[in-house]
């Protein structure tokens, strides 16, 4: 089988992408971090670990920004979605 030869131009691409997954990773952990002391919070004054109305309004704005950069909103809700998800299941853990 032959090997395909792989433009510098592709390769340069792929290395932005690559740079970019890199970025979006630490910007999930940090992220998560934060949203561990909100759960560490909540917990300890006694606070629901999900509060739908914050979680809608969050949805609506992230629907927005998401159109406003011609993403697509459904894929955009359910990443966040599942954000949220998890972000839920580790402040439960927080629960005594």
């Amino acid at each position: 089988m032959q090997s395909q030869q792989v433009p510098d131009e592709l390769l340069a691409l792929r290395d932005e992408i690559d740079r970019i997954d890199n970025e979006l990773i630490n910007l999930l952990a940090e992220r998560f971090s934060v949203t561990a002391k909100v759960g560490q919070l909540k917990a300890k004054n006694q606070l629901d670990s999900v509060d739908p109305v914050r979680e809608q309004e969050k949805l609506e704005r992230l629907r927005q920004l998401a159109s406003d950069k011609s993403l697509n909103s459904d894929f955009i809700l359910d990443l966040f979605q599942m954000v949220f998800g998890e972000v839920v299941k580790n402040h439960r853990t927080f629960l005594k």
